[in-house]
C-alpha cells in the first residue's frame, strides 16, 4: 500500500452544493497516490455523496447520529492514513495546486500547527461586518512569526496525525462554538507543541458568509455554553480570555458593557462600517454579556 502524506479531511453538514465544488477543485489537482480525502457527513438529513467522478483516494463516512464538527473532524482523522492532517471546511474555495503548494509548504517549514488565513472570496458580496469576519488577515496577528493561543482555529489547519492523535483529538465533550478548537490549541501549547505559524503567500477564500444574526447567536452560544466548559476545563485560562476583571465590574455598574453592544449592534444592523478596534470590540461584548447572563 503507498504511503500517504498528506489527509484532506472534510466535516460537512447538509452541504452538497459546496462539497461538489471543494471536491471538484482537489480532483483538479495533479493525481497521486501519495495523498488522500476523506469526507465526514455528520449526519445531513439527506445523505452527502460523492462527486460521480471522485478517484480512490476519495473517501465518504457518515455519522449516523449528528454529533457536531468536533466529532465529525476526530471521525474523519480516525480514517485517514496520511502523516500531515489538513483540516478544511467545505465553504472555503482551493487555489490550483493545492495539494503540491501544501506539500510545499510542509517540506519547507518546521511547525506544529500550519494556519492558512481566509478572505472573503472576490466574486461574493456581503456587508462591512461580513467582510471584516471574512478577512483574517486584520485579525489575525502573529508575534515573532507565532500565532497566539486564542488565534488559533482549525478551519484551515495543518498538523501532523501523530501529534493529534497523541493528544486525544477535540474533546467531543466541549462541542460548543469556538471551545474544542481553543481546547486543542492550548493543549497542544502545554505539551510543547507551540509552533503555530501562518502558511505564507496561500490564503483560502470564503464563499459562504455568515450573517450578523448567526454571529450573534453562536457567540452567545460560546459565553453562555462553550466558555464556562472551556474555563471548568484550563480555569487558567480566564485571565487569557475575561480581561480586566475589576474595570469589567466598574463598568457594569453603569450597565455600559451592555448599552455599548446595543450601540454597535444598532450601527452594523444599518451597515456603518466600524474600525477594526470598535468590531473586536463589538465581538468581545456579545460573548461578555452572554457569559454574565448565563
Amino acid at each position: 500500500m503507498a504511503q500517504i502524506d498528506i489527509s484532506v479531511v472534510l466535516p460537512v453538514y447538509e452541504d452538497q452544493d459546496n462539497l461538489d465544488r471543494i471536491l471538484s477543485e482537489l480532483l483538479a489537482n495533479a493525481p497521486g497516490d501519495n495523498w488522500e480525502v476523506i469526507v465526514v457527513d455528520d449526519c445531513s438529513p439527506k445523505p452527502l455523496e460523492l462527486i460521480s467522478r471522485a478517484p480512490d483516494n476519495f473517501k465518504l463516512y457518515r455519522n449516523e447520529t449528528q454529533r457536531g464538527a468536533a466529532s465529525a473532524r476526530n471521525a474523519g482523522v480516525k480514517q485517514a492514513r496520511g502523516e500531515f492532517l489538513v483540516l478544511l471546511s467545505v465553504f472555503l474555495k482551493l487555489p490550483e495546486n493545492y495539494i503540491s503548494q501544501v506539500a510545499d509548504f510542509i517540506k519547507n517549514h518546521r511547525f506544529d500547527v500550519a494556519q492558512h488565513l481566509v478572505k472573503k472570496a472576490a466574486d461574493i458580496k456581503g456587508d462591512h461586518f461580513q467582510v471584516f469576519l471574512a478577512n483574517q488577515s486584520g485579525r489575525l496577528h502573529a508575534k515573532a512569526g507565532k500565532l497566539r493561543v486564542k488565534n488559533t482555529v482549525f478551519t484551515a489547519a495543518i498538523l501532523k496525525k501523530e501529534v493529534f492523535s497523541k493528544l486525544g483529538g477535540f474533546d467531543e465533550n466541549m462541542n460548543h462554538y469556538g471551545g474544542h478548537e481553543l481546547d486543542l490549541a492550548y493543549r497542544l501549547d502545554q505539551q510543547g507543541y507551540s509552533s503555530r505559524i501562518i502558511v505564507d503567500n496561500l490564503p483560502l477564500e470564503r464563499v459562504k458568509l455568515e450573517s450578523h444574526i448567526r454571529i450573534r447567536a453562536r457567540l452567545q452560544e460560546y459565553g453562555k455554553v462553550g466558555l464556562p466548559a472551556l474555563l471548568k476545563k484550563h480555569p487558567e485560562l480566564n485571565k487569557t480570555i475575561l480581561l480586566y476583571p475589576f474595570i469589567w465590574s466598574l463598568l457594569k455598574l453603569i450597565d455600559l458593557p451592555k448599552s455599548m453592544e446595543r450601540q454597535f449592534k444598532r450601527r452594523i444592523e444599518q451597515n456603518l462600517k466600524l474600525t477594526r478596534t470598535q468590531y473586536r470590540l463589538y465581538l468581545h461584548l456579545i460573548m461578555r454579556n452572554a457569559w454574565d447572563a448565563r
